[in-house]
């Protein structure tokens, strides 16, 4: 006898559908990835849809429907970004070496780019314009989330920072942060990404569905290293944009699924600080380290993501709410 659909049938559907768009974005994830590890080479749209095992032809449409942005866009801002972050730090490197290091063709484009991205010029930026511009950018998005939610709580539209409630303790925190210089090993991991602002508004929730696949895959917290990864500087890159990875490390033979892409994080020489502290305050020792942290030990930073190190029993659950955990900062001689 023949009979219509039934509920596990549209169940199925929507469970299809739902690994499906899992699939498109781990591999949007992927290509996203490989541009920030590659800003320095030509990335023509042949090679990066061939990163995401998608056709040239379509790519383009798919990737902009994924991010929101047409695939230059992207490539640019990720260029800017990394420019205005090193820039906003003492290094060694000219102009010159910056630009090209970033992707672009020479010193001239560089410097037209960055003026009609930032309004002023990279040495205004080095030389105290980057401090302006982001207090500019963060009373306008202090604005906009108070058009968007009328009364919003503290707690919902800031955090512990230098210059807001909640930084009393800075000169205290500057005396208090020990700095060592460590040789860290490379990790390899599964991972699972956060796109959105840093802080307690997404990362908690994050880390609970991360935990969830970690148990179901044998790999929990209480045993096992995990790390959460910055790919951004949210000094200069719009809050939406930021990019966070809850990681896992695994074995050199582990393979990524639906819900997590498998990377290698570089080893090398980092700079390294212990934190112990709830979700709210995290974003207020990253900005310590980079302000009283890292200039006093010779080092300046270097062109790597930072992480969050969590030992095996000390997981960014959100449910705790304390934790503890080891700040880390890729460095090379200043």
């Amino acid at each position: 006898m023949r009979i219509g659909p039934t509920m596990p049938c549209k169940t199925n559907k929507t469970e299809n559908r739902n690994a499906n768009l899992l699939e498109y974005q781990r591999r949007i994830n992927q290509v996203i990835d490989y541009i920030t590890d590659h800003l320095a080479e030509n990335l023509t749209l042949a090679r990066l849809a061939q990163v995401a095992f998608f056709s040239p032809f379509h790519f383009h449409r798919v990737f902009k429907s994924m991010t929101g942005e047409n695939l230059f866009e992207s490539i640019q801002r990720l260029r800017m970004q990394k420019a205005a972050s090193i820039l906003r730090y003492p290094s060694s490197q000219s102009m010159l070496e910056i630009a090209l290091d970033c992707g672009f063709s020479g010193a001239s484009t560089f410097a037209r780019a960055f003026k009609a991205c930032y309004g002023m010029s990279a040495t205004e930026w080095k030389n105290g314009g980057a401090l302006r511009w982001e207090r500019r950018k963060n009373r306008s998005n202090l604005s906009k989330q108070l058009r968007s939610v009328g009364k919003a709580s503290p707690r919902t539209i800031c955090h512990p920072s230098p210059g807001t409630a909640g930084a009393n303790r800075l000169n205290q925190e500057e005396k208090d942060m020990k700095v060592t210089i460590e040789e860290l090993p490379s990790y390899r991991i599964a991972y699972m990404r956060h796109v959105g602002p840093y802080g307690p508004s997404g990362i908690p929730e994050l880390w609970r569905r991360f935990e969830k696949w970690m148990d179901a895959h044998g790999l929990t917290a209480e045993r096992n290293v995990t790390l959460g990864i910055s790919h951004d500087d949210p000094h200069v890159t719009d809050a939406g944009k930021c990019r966070y990875d809850a990681c896992v490390v695994v074995t050199q033979d582990f393979e990524g699924d639906a819900l997590v892409n498998v990377s290698e994080v570089p080893g090398g020489k980092y700079a390294c600080s212990e934190f112990t502290g709830t979700a709210h305050e995290i974003e207020a020792a990253w900005d310590d380290m980079f302000r009283c942290g890292i200039p006093g030990t010779g080092f300046q930073p270097d062109d790597r993501p930072c992480f969050e190190l969590y030992p095996p029993k000390a997981t960014a659950d959100a449910g705790k709410v304390v934790f503890r955990c080891k700040l880390c900062v890729p460095v090379r001689p200043l």
